[in-house]
């Protein structure tokens, strides 16, 4: 009796272990590095400090700059790192959750006075960039940010649509009108290279697309600048988004898998060597829109495929890193022409347009000593697109309509120095060496041959614009002067140098921060900033006879285009309501020129490129144009603080354009007003995960058109416009409304996330854009995406 009184003692001694620890609050690592933020050296006996009640309090930095506090129970924590003679900082709401290790890379300012016996406030402020050198018009971003905003299905340009001064520009595509400007004004940017256009289905010249092509759980914190941009920007007008990735973990193996109607993910990182620091980090993707295309905007197949890699390698000096992404994706829309059709015969209409893009990189960061570094890089980019247009008679392609093919590749070398003079002085000075190898083939005209048995299409030979030396030249010099510890000058100069025409710009820039109280700060700066023009425009052919099918005898009309100049002014204030809501305006004034317009006198103006109305190539421009953007921005913004936060922001946009007719417009970006609210709570449940309630609700001024010759249209049976009245008429205001829902649950060893994104939850009707439709003999409305919504399951082990 004995014997099993002892073993039924130890089975419920192992039952009550068992059960503590299936219940007891999962446990993680918070690891990191603490810099100097100039210097970028390590700063050895730093207070890293977790500010919620409980054990654990904090660790001092070792004499590498890292530190590591373990056994830290999941949840959202607040972690102020401090150090004599730096300024302060908090690290507000930081998860922490099982099967993935918190690395923070924290960058300390230090102070030029110290004050003794007296505490420096922490700074928590979102203008607090990664980049020390931007002064206003700038704010950092999360990678908990692009998936905890309704609506932007964590994609970094949809997030930000959220932003003051950001317009959307459809629901489709991610394009971004930053404060009147065209989205082809936008620069990327990726480990401090210029990038092209990261997002899937793009075409030359565009900045955006339907999906981005770059996987957010690789992105470290980020910046998104909108004006007067620091001097190392090149080759933009409109902003710029700095995308920085992360180091793989190097202690220790993780792994992500997540299914959902947008793909299916697969995700690995851990360290190459744990002796040397070396770690590894890579993503795959694969869509699975195509087995939903009826949840879909467009009745057709869409599929893509992308990859995002990083490795690190340590050495005792500095740091060498490979990097890249790379992705294609293709759709294509199967129409009957029942019209046409006959019971043997099923007559349809296909359109495909497919993309890719491919992006290396490699950069080494080495230190010079205690103030100064090189940071060093070689990339090469690649990317192609091509559409399509042809008829089909019982699945068998009998007729090319259109078959069009785009490459782009471009070849870098950049290398900059950055030194750290003094607590006062920062200098940052760099230059970069590019070529680019361009080939555009359109294979879109045709004549038609009329005869006894049915009239013949015959495809005319295509139109190849090809140029393998189109190199470019960028060369900036900043300096940072600090005043005070509240006053700060940044000033600079960068130039850009076209050789295929030797086209130029030499640009400065400044920005003056000043905190003239504990919670109040004012900014102002200028810049001016140059942007060459999609290769394909200065590759366009003029023909210099009448016959058809030749070739061989044209010009380049548009081979001396210039740049396009804007001068940028932004005034900014910034008020600290208190430790987790602050209150933002800014005022600026955007004036542009040179501007390229057409030689003969009409309303037509690049600065109107991208608003998807009159997407053409012309010929004979010349930088005729003017526009000017003038506004006024507010941001009423809680940080996730108490389970919730929002962020409140409404724009007054004023701008206007003239082409060669000399008549003052509205651009096609014109939107007036644009008001974004956002608001979210996130619910604990109990000590294991919790769920998040998100709202998005935005409207705009509606989108401005070019009006249809109604009389005309119906005459002719094909659309006929009105351009004399251009962008004076607009579609209704739009407005929508999205939501998402997220529940996290931390387990022993595993994380598990569901989730589900609606977007347009009213589903209401926002129109795009008037067309003829031969068939009705209507000029009818396309409407943007109606009711979209997304399930997906994540799994971090």
């Amino acid at each position: 009796m004995a014997y099993w009184m002892r073993k039924l003692a130890t089975i419920l001694f192992l039952l009550v272990v068992f059960i503590n620890q299936a219940f007891s609050q999962p446990k993680q690592t918070i690891r990191g590095k603490v810099v100097d933020q100039e210097s970028q050296m390590p700063l050895v006996a730093t207070n890293v400090m977790i500010l919620e009640a409980g054990p654990i309090t904090g660790m001092i930095t070792d004499e590498s700059g890292l530190f590591e506090i373990l056994d830290v129970p999941v949840g959202r924590y607040n972690i102020l790192i401090s150090r004599v003679g730096y300024q302060s900082f908090i690290i507000r709401e930081v998860e922490v959750g099982v099967a993935r290790e918190v690395f923070l890379d924290v960058g300390l300012k230090e102070l030029i006075t110290r004050m003794e016996g007296v505490t420096v406030a922490a700074n928590v402020s979102k203008d607090e960039t990664i980049n020390p050198m931007a002064g206003i018009s700038a704010r950092s971003f999360t990678v908990d940010e692009t998936e905890r905003y309704a609506g932007s299905w964590g994609d970094p340009a949809r997030m930000a649509s959220n932003y003051a001064g950001v317009f959307p520009n459809g629901d489709l595509y991610n394009y971004l009108v930053i404060r009147g400007n065209s989205p082809d004004g936008l620069i990327w940017r990726m480990e401090g290279i210029p990038i092209p256009n990261p997002n899937h289905f793009s075409i030359p010249g565009a900045t955006g697309g339907p999906v981005s092509m770059v996987n957010n759980k690789l992105l470290a914190q980020s910046d998104f600048l909108t004006s007067a941009f620091p001097a190392e920007y090149s080759n933009g007008v409109s902003g710029v988004f700095d995308l920085r990735l992360r180091n793989g973990n190097n202690k220790k193996q993780e792994y992500v898998a997540e299914v959902g109607l947008m793909g299916l993910v697969l995700g690995a990182e851990g360290p190459i060597s744990k002796k040397s620091g070396a770690s590894y980090m890579v993503n795959l993707r694969v869509s699975l829109l195509g087995l939903v295309d009826e949840l879909l905007w467009v009745g057709a197949l869409p599929h893509y495929k992308d990859l995002s890699f990083k490795t690190n390698f340590p050495y005792k000096k500095g740091r060498i890193s490979i990097f890249g992404f790379g992705g294609n994706s293709q759709i294509t829309g199967i129409e009957d022409d029942s019209a046409s059709s006959t019971p043997m015969n099923k007559i349809q209409v296909t359109d495909e347009s497919g993309a890719g893009t491919a992006v290396v990189g490699l950069k080494n960061v080495h230190f010079l000593g205690n103030k100064s570094r090189i940071i060093s890089d070689i990339a090469y980019s690649a990317t192609q697109s091509s559409q399509g247009h042809d008829s089909l008679i019982n699945g068998v392609i009998t007729r090319t309509f259109f078959s069009n093919h785009f490459k782009e590749d471009r070849f870098l070398i950049s290398s900059k120095l950055l030194t750290k003079l003094n607590a006062k002085n920062s200098i940052n000075a760099g230059l970069s060496l590019e070529n680019n190898f361009v080939e555009y083939r359109f294979h879109d005209e045709s004549i038609i041959y009329p005869g006894s048995q049915g009239d013949s299409l015959v495809m005319l030979p295509p139109k190849v614009l090809k140029d393998n030396n189109m190199a470019v030249l960028r060369t900036h010099i900043e300096w940072k002067h600090r005043f005070t510890n509240t006053l700060t000058l940044y000033a600079g100069l960068n130039y850009l140098h076209f050789f295929m025409n030797n086209t130029w710009s030499l640009e400065p820039r400044t920005n003056l921060r000043w905190r003239f109280t504990e919670k109040q700060t004012l900014s102002m700066g200028y810049g001016l900033h140059s942007q060459m023009h999609p290769f394909f425009h200065y590759l366009t052919q003029t023909y210099l006879t009448d016959d058809l099918w030749d070739r061989e005898n044209y010009i380049e009309t548009n081979h001396d285009l210039g740049f396009t100049k804007s001068h940028h002014f932004a005034l900014g204030y910034d008020l600290s309501i208190s430790r987790n809501l602050r209150l933002k305006a800014e005022v600026y004034n955007q004036q542009l020129n040179d501007v390229p317009v057409e030689q003969r006198s009409s309303h037509f103006s690049l600065i109107n490129f991208g608003a998807g109305s009159e997407e053409v190539i012309v010929d004979s421009l010349v930088n005729g144009g003017y526009g000017r953007n003038y506004g006024l921005e507010f941001t009423l913004e809680k940080f996730l603080s108490d389970g919730y936060y929002f962020l409140f922001t409404s724009s007054l946009l004023d701008s206007k354009y003239k082409g060669s007719d000399g008549i003052l417009r509205n651009t096609a970006f014109n939107s007036d007003v644009n008001i974004n609210a956002l608001i979210g709570y996130e619910l604990p449940v109990k000590d294991h995960g919790f769920i998040n309630f998100n709202l998005r609700f935005v409207t705009s001024g509606g989108r401005r058109i070019i009006p249809h010759d109604e009389e005309k249209t119906l005459l002719e049976d094909d659309d006929v416009y009105l351009y004399d009245q251009a962008y004076e008429s607009r579609m209704a205001r739009y407005m929508r409304l999205d939501g998402n829902v997220r529940y996290k649950y931390n387990g022993r060893k595993m994380r598990h996330e569901i989730g589900m994104d609606v977007t347009n939850i009213t589903n209401r009707q926002n129109e795009w854009q008037y067309y003829y439709n031969s068939n009705s003999n209507q000029i009818e409305t396309a409407y943007q995406q109606g009711i979209f919504f997304f399930i997906y399951y994540r799994i971090n082990f």
